[in-house]
């Protein structure tokens, strides 16, 4: 009869380890945003034709609507890491200032990527978080305007990142996401007007990507 309540001790053990394992391994620890990012450049572009700055000139990058996706993995308690993706939009360069005011130096087709650990409040009703990561945009197509051969570069900056959760019903919940990207690239090309000289164009962009949407733990 003493092996009976042992038996059972061993049994109950086994069932709430099992229970235990189950609950760990079916936790919802992924997540997905989606929804509209519009990118917002603040952009400062140092002009170079035939080696000489033009002084008093600038660029401008034009702002662009996309469309977002931001998938993450809950590594720790209320910690995320997560990557964000969107379609590609294409952003027209424009100068800016005397003697090429308003002339369009050319289009870029870029593809922003941006790796981010961010850390989750509860706060109640909401559920706001910050965080900071890395952001590689790529530049998938340079099209010619006033600069010929115009080849805009890929490059990496840092990103700080603040948003807030707002749930709806069970898994589901809505977004705003705010993040700012630390960017800076280099264009080349010629100017066919000035007679092909080598033009350069050092610049920092700046953006600031605003998300909102729906997102769903699973």
């Amino acid at each position: 009869m003493k092996k009976f309540p042992i038996a059972m001790a061993f049994i109950a053990a086994g069932v709430l380890t099992s229970q235990a394992a189950f609950a760990q391994s079916s936790a919802k620890n992924w997540w997905l945003h989606t929804g509209p990012v519009l990118v917002k450049f603040n952009t400062d572009t140092k002009l170079i034709v035939g080696g000489a700055p033009l002084d008093g000139t600038n660029a401008r990058a034009k702002d662009n609507p996309t469309l977002g996706l931001e998938i993450g993995y809950e590594v720790a308690p209320s910690t995320i890491v997560s990557l964000l993706v969107g379609v590609p939009p294409t952003t027209t360069l424009t100068a800016k200032g005397a003697p090429i005011d308003g002339v369009e130096l050319g289009k870029a087709k870029y593809a922003p990527a941006v790796l981010s650990a961010h850390y989750h409040f509860d706060a109640g009703a909401v559920k706001p978080y910050i965080g900071a990561g890395v952001n590689y945009t790529i530049v998938l197509d340079s099209r010619d305007g006033a600069v010929a051969n115009l080849d805009v570069k890929s490059a990496w900056g840092a990103v700080i990142q603040a948003g807030v959760d707002i749930p709806l019903h069970n898994d589901w919940f809505l977004f705003a996401d705010l993040k700012k990207i630390y960017l800076k690239t280099t264009a080349n090309g010629t100017v066919p007007a000035f007679g092909n000289p080598p033009a350069q164009a050092k610049v920092r962009l700046d953006p600031l990507l605003i998300n909102v949407g729906v997102g769903w733990r699973f």
